[in-house]
């Protein structure tokens, strides 16, 4: 199992790293796509790096716009050639006042070093979509992490080999619309993330009670369900989000 989306580099996880992601392999997650918030995230992320199931992801999200550094950012992808962007994206709500340029900018540095890019996208779609059509140069493959969407956008995003993840608060009983947007997404596009330590599931899909952050190790109670929605076993449905991941990093499409 592919945990799409966590922020392992987050102060939250700073007394219990290793525990936390240790309790997660045990449970079966055996790669954790790791994103970068901001720039002081990534010598942590520096660290993480060195384990062979952390895929860094160096980033600065639309809520520390105002932290971007593409020197920071392209000194970190010229280092670790396996590192994607991101995340990054649109946050109508929070998002700093430079979160625009900063993220075309993030986009261009992601397409110059052929990088994947984690998108984040908050009551913007039509923001987020004016930017990737004005967009000359795009990153050979993008992720919509907790995607909250219509299918009517992912099918428009799906024009810039956009794949979409899904967290554990979709199983929320108010998240109706959202599950069933996971039900109709084709499924070579879909992926699963836990978003820990934020993105808490419903309680019956938590792996210790006592826990109270969002940790890798949920990931697991998520697909189950998420597999239940599509209507599909569970090895076959994992096997599925393990391939379109590993798709995503490579930049392929429909089945490349």
């Amino acid at each position: 199992m592919i945990d799409a989306h966590i922020h392992l580099a987050d102060d939250r996880f700073s007394t219990d790293r290793e525990r936390v992601i240790e309790r997660a392999k045990s449970a079966g997650v055996t790669a954790f796509f790791c994103a970068a918030a901001r720039p002081s995230e990534f010598p942590i992320l520096e660290n993480l790096a060195q384990r062979p199931e952390v895929v860094p992801f160096a980033g600065t999200h639309p809520w520390y716009a105002n932290e971007y550094d593409p020197a920071v950012l392209t000194d970190f992808l010229n280092r670790h050639p396996d590192a994607g962007v991101g995340e990054t994206g649109l946050d109508a709500p929070r998002g700093a006042p430079e979160q625009t340029d900063v993220f075309k900018d993030q986009l261009r540095i992601a397409a110059l070093f052929k990088r994947p890019c984690v998108i984040h996208c908050v009551k913007s779609f039509d923001a987020v979509a004016a930017v990737l059509k004005q967009t000359l140069a795009l990153p050979p493959a993008l992720l919509f992490h907790g995607f909250s969407g219509t299918l009517q956008q992912a099918e428009f995003l799906m024009r810039f080999n956009a794949f979409f993840s899904f967290s554990g608060t979709v199983l929320s009983e108010n998240r109706a619309k959202a599950r069933a947007v996971l039900a109709a997404l084709p499924a070579d596009r879909l992926l699963a993330e836990t978003d820990a330590p934020d993105g808490m599931p419903p309680e019956r899909f938590r792996a210790n009670a006592d826990e109270k952050r969002n940790v890798g190790e949920n990931l697991p109670l998520i697909i189950q369900a998420f597999a239940a929605i599509r209507k599909t076993d569970f090895s076959t449905f994992t096997a599925m989000l393990d391939a379109n991941a590993r798709r995503f990093l490579s930049g392929g499409g429909n089945g490349e």
